[in-house]
């Protein structure tokens, strides 16, 4: 089982005013333990500081209005801590699950109610659905406005998903920043076929969380990663989001001060109206918020 430090529980204040409506758009939240069972199949326990009051903190801190909470793979497909969470939050939250491919029709809909706006679809299939598993229940939720966040481990598989992600016929959003490395340039294969899907496909999304396990440089600054992910947002910027990925769970790097990821958008997102547009206007959109 993996080792997890725990978040950085003294967040500094951002440089960054974020601006109204700014959302969080990717984080988990666990605990407390008595309460929420962990699955006896995960790969890691998280830490016990990981609860929503822990987050609410760090948003506040932050300046951020709205948050999507992700259901953790701790919890394997049981999004009841989520479910629980939405309804303190009273419309400001939104949320992503992890389905069991045998869901009802009933479950369903309760997700709907309670303010999920789509699902999380992992290559392997594990703790979840696979793409066969996804290709079924689309149908059952076309009338939800819902999307599909595909989990990768490269940018190679982001590329290959791209036919069975279009195939679906409804938004879909790459995490990870897409696993698009430091130094990369259109001169790249991979990286200029990525920025043509950007460029060129009507529901397609990317989500730049996680950006800071992606470079080699590492904090504060995360500077090796600007570039690349100025490409992006000038690539596509009304289909970039930010998450902070909080509380970074079980990751192989030094643990981040999440003010230092929102301030990582001063380098990688120069233009103040973009970064409104990832912060405020695109996640209004996608997730279903009234833009501020």
């Amino acid at each position: 089982m993996r080792r997890v430090q725990p978040p950085n529980r003294d967040t500094k204040q951002p440089r960054l005013k974020a601006p109204p409506g700014a959302c969080d758009t990717h984080l988990h939240i666990y605990g407390p333990p008595e309460l929420y069972p962990l699955s006896p199949e995960r790969n890691y326990t998280p830490d016990r500081h990981s609860t929503l009051d822990d987050y609410l903190n760090v948003q506040r801190k932050l300046g951020l209005e709205r948050a999507v909470i992700v259901t953790g793979s701790a919890y394997g497909t049981n999004n009841q801590a989520t479910l629980d969470a939405l309804a303190r939050m009273l419309g400001s939250f939104k949320a992503l699950a992890l389905l069991d491919p045998a869901i009802t029709e009933a479950e369903l809909l309760h997700l709907k109610e309670s303010g999920f706006t789509g699902f999380r679809v992992k290559v392997n299939g594990r703790g979840g659905l696979s793409f066969e598993d996804t290709k079924k229940i689309v149908p059952r939720v076309e009338d939800f406005g819902w999307h599909v966040e595909f989990m990768s481990q490269s940018l190679d598989e982001v590329l290959g998903s791209v036919p069975s992600l279009r195939g679906l016929k409804i938004p879909y959003v790459f995490d990870h920043v897409a696993h698009v490395e430091p130094g990369m340039t259109e001169s790249n294969r991979e990286f200029k076929e990525l920025l043509q899907i950007l460029s060129g496909e009507e529901h397609v999304w990317i989500n730049l969380y996680s950006f800071y396990q992606l470079s080699a440089e590492g904090g504060p600054e995360y500077m090796d990663m600007a570039p690349v992910v100025q490409t992006i947002v000038a690539a596509r910027p009304d289909r970039v989001i930010w998450g902070s990925n909080w509380p970074h769970a079980g990751i192989p790097v030094p643990m981040p001060n999440d003010a230092d990821l929102l301030d990582f958008l001063l380098a990688a997102a120069l233009d103040e109206t973009n970064r409104k547009r990832i912060l405020s206007d695109n996640p209004a959109k996608l997730y279903g918020w009234r833009a501020s």
